[in-house]
């Protein structure tokens, strides 16, 4: 059975970790993050390359020698031993989920957190600015806040924040005010009334 995304992130992690200190070390942590931002797009561009990373017909050591032909030189030392490493265990495949946590690895560093707020109708800057402190306040962080429209939201906003979901959407009230309704009814609540006036 395919991994989902979230356990090709949790075994990604892993493999960032280590990048992410060695790349801390020798102060190239950026420099990772572009080489590593570029090889996913490659790999995003060119499905020959993405059939040919995840292969099961193709030798561990056919596949090595291959990436030393086509990267050495190309991507730092740090990298291409990263994928090499990969490799080894049969997980190069996973370079946009490597991409992902080293990311969020060096938001976390900096202090920051993946802010999303996502609104019925789009924010004004006032709005926008709320948004910034209450994140802020909640997370303690400085917030990446990423800004989306829902229209069945009908009003209100959904702020996710890391792991943390905040939904004061109309839409939530509303399914809450529902599921009371229909848990009354299920309980007779309300019956009694009629039947008694």
């Amino acid at each position: 059975m395919a991994e989902s995304f979230d356990e090709q992130l949790e075994v990604a992690d892993v493999y960032a970790e280590a990048l992410f200190a060695l790349a801390t070390d020798a102060g190239t942590v950026e420099a990772v993050r572009n080489e590593l931002d570029e090889l996913v797009r490659l790999v995003e561009l060119e499905p020959g390359l993405a059939a040919f990373l995840s292969s099961g017909a193709v030798d561990d050591d056919e596949r090595a020698a291959s990436l030393e032909r086509m990267f050495r030189g190309r991507l730092s030392d740090l990298v291409l031993n990263t994928l090499q490493v990969m490799n080894n265990h049969g997980r190069v495949h996973l370079l946009p989920p490597l991409l992902r946590c080293f990311e969020l690895r060096q938001e976390q560093a900096a202090g920051q957190i993946e802010v999303r707020a996502t609104s019925a109708v789009k924010l004004n800057k006032k709005q926008k600015a709320e948004v910034l402190r209450v994140a802020t306040e909640l997370s303690g962080k400085e917030p990446l806040v990423d800004y989306a429209v829902d229209p069945e939201l009908i009003g209100g906003l959904v702020l996710q924040i890391g792991d943390y979901r905040f939904d004061s959407s109309i839409r939530q009230q509303l399914r809450a005010a529902r599921a009371k309704l229909l848990e009354r009814g299920s309980r007779g609540v309300g019956t009694e009334t009629i039947a008694n006036g």
